[in-house]
């Protein structure tokens, strides 16, 4: 606390601030280095999903482009990312810290301008930790601190941008040189990322930045920023070709979600869910505005609220909607800030700066423990090489562990057993298999035995994840298999597994069997047709 009265007596004397600016940092780096170091990867849950990242990975690998080979609502960056990670330690099991080491690395940096310049350097230093720490620990927000997994790390790298680019909102406490320069690249660097993880961050982010334009004293950076996403997007478009493609799944998606329409519950439902965070916030919003009334910032407290709520209605997450931290960050600026003017009221019983700050710190606190627990126990585990090695191939750096997970575990020892015996299917064959199809499961065996995977349609064929859209129909998903494999539904399907083993049964012919799988090998076309 001395050393932040410190920095607080600096700024305002207008000296450059050093000390907590380098505080962010060293969280930053201590996050990334947690992530990195071991070079192992820790899952105690959901490691279809860890396996439909590696697919995806392993694609582009093998020279297929997002959203132009294969069908996603995901955008570009979350294959690349991890496939950058895979470039620099050829391990999966490598790769999935490393890539997440290095958006924190990217984060840090960002957050290190964004929160210095706008927050005061108590509130900058415990922002900076809860997202720090959100996007450095390998748990989906709103799990258990023991459910490890880095599946769905999009989101979490989404949630971080947006509320460090959220924070722009406050102006500058003191001004650097080329500031807004600063504002308008780190604006546009967290557009960009959040446009090419998951559009729909990207839809919040740019409303965000057109609702800054009309901010008189912070147009210039907002416009800047919005022309530089601008130019990037066109860029990229010519490099990748795939943007229409992308933005059309994306808008499909939110379609079948029904949340503009047919499903408005869910939206509804996300919010009763964070009702203790928007209550919290509601009484920081409230004293900042009865301390001073600015209708924009009770737009910009309703904004973070609502779009933060429609994002987690697209999300499989049980909490976590940081956009209202981000307004509860600035509605707690506001406050400080309107008690260091001499001509204000200044403090009282009611309402002090050690209050604000103590009330802040309470409402990131459990956060950013629950994160630091659960960086601290992968750390660890990866460490100790804990739990058991993944008996597939090329993925021996992967780790299923049981951290009182016992479920968890036993779950995914089943499912890594019905793995096992698909590769000894297709281990099994003699002849080439060409490009291979995994339908009613994730794609692990294409990674795993070096094949190549479809190139059409859907990477994700699990049941329960294929919709009733047109790229959903198995003519178009298998069109470019030569071999399927196929998981076993039983005697009576029902559902796409019906239509898609009817699809196969008619186009391929099965040359063998197990008791979890099926193996198809195309049809040849007869060699009399014309």
């Amino acid at each position: 606390m001395v050393a932040f009265a410190r920095d607080n007596a600096a700024e305002a004397r207008g000296k450059p601030l050093l000390s907590y600016r380098g505080l962010i940092l060293a969280i930053g780096v201590a996050c990334a280095v947690l992530l990195a170091l071991p070079g192992v990867t820790i899952a105690t849950k959901s490691v279809d999903e860890l396996f439909l990242v590696i697919d995806g990975v392993h694609r582009v690998l093998m020279g297929q482009i997002p959203s132009l080979d294969f069908h996603t609502t995901l955008g570009p960056l979350t294959y690349y990312g991890p496939a950058a990670g895979y470039a620099l330690t050829g391990s999966f099991g490598a790769a999935m810290p490393l890539m997440m080491a290095l958006f924190t690395a990217c984060m840090t940096g960002l957050a290190a301008h964004v929160l210095a310049s706008r927050l005061h350097p108590f509130l900058a230093v415990v922002f900076a930790a809860f997202l720090l720490l959100i996007l450095a620990a390998p748990m989906n927000l709103g799990e258990a601190v023991t459910a490890l997994s880095f599946s769905m790390f999009y989101n979490r790298i989404g949630w971080v941008a947006l509320a460090l680019l959220l924070l722009l909102y406050l102006t500058p406490r003191s001004a650097i040189r080329h500031q807004m320069l600063a504002d308008a690249v780190c604006a546009a660097i967290l557009t960009i990322m959040m446009i090419y993880l998951r559009l729909t961050y990207g839809f919040v982010a740019l409303a965000f930045l057109l609702f800054m334009i009309t901010d008189s004293r912070q147009r210039n950076w907002a416009a800047l920023a919005v022309l530089l996403v601008a130019t990037t997007v066109g860029v990229v478009e010519l490099l990748w070709g795939g943007s229409s493609i992308y933005v059309r799944d994306v808008w499909r998606e939110i379609q079948e979600a029904g949340v503009l329409g047919s499903a408005p519950q869910k939206v509804m439902q996300a919010g009763v869910a964070h009702l203790a965070d928007l209550l919290l916030l509601a009484l920081l919003a409230s004293l900042a505005l009865w301390r001073r009334w600015r209708l924009r910032d009770l737009a910009f407290f309703l904004f973070c609220s609502i779009a933060g709520v429609w994002l987690l209605s697209h999300n499989i997450q049980r909490w976590g909607v940081i956009s209202i931290h981000a307004a509860a960050a600035v509605a707690a600026e506001r406050l400080l800030r309107e008690m260091e003017k001499p001509s204000e009221a200044g403090e009282g019983p009611f309402l002090n700066r050690s209050g604000v700050k103590l009330y802040f710190l309470a409402f990131m606190l459990p956060t950013i423990l629950h994160c630091g627990m659960a960086l601290v126990l992968h750390a660890g585990a990866a460490t100790l090489r804990g739990g058991q090695a993944i008996e597939v191939p090329r993925m021996s750096n992967i780790r299923l562990t049981d951290l009182w997970t016992t479920g968890d575990f036993g779950g995914g020892q089943r499912y890594l057993s019905t793995v096992e015996e698909g590769l000894s299917l297709l281990k099994g064959r003699n002849e080439p298999l060409g490009r291979l199809a995994v339908a009613g499961s994730v794609d692990v065996f294409s990674a795993a035995l070096g094949l190549s995977p479809s190139t059409t349609g859907l990477t994700d064929l699990r049941w329960q994840n294929i919709g009733d859209a047109d790229i959903a129909r198995p003519a178009q998903n298998l069109a470019g298999a030569d071999t399927v494999i196929f998981r076993n539904p039983g005697d009576a399907p029902v559902g796409p597994a019906a239509e898609y083993l009817a699809y196969v049964r008619s186009n391929f012919s099965k040359v063998e069997e197990s008791q979890h799988w099926m193996l198809f090998r195309r049809n040849l076309p007869d060699a009399g047709s014309k």
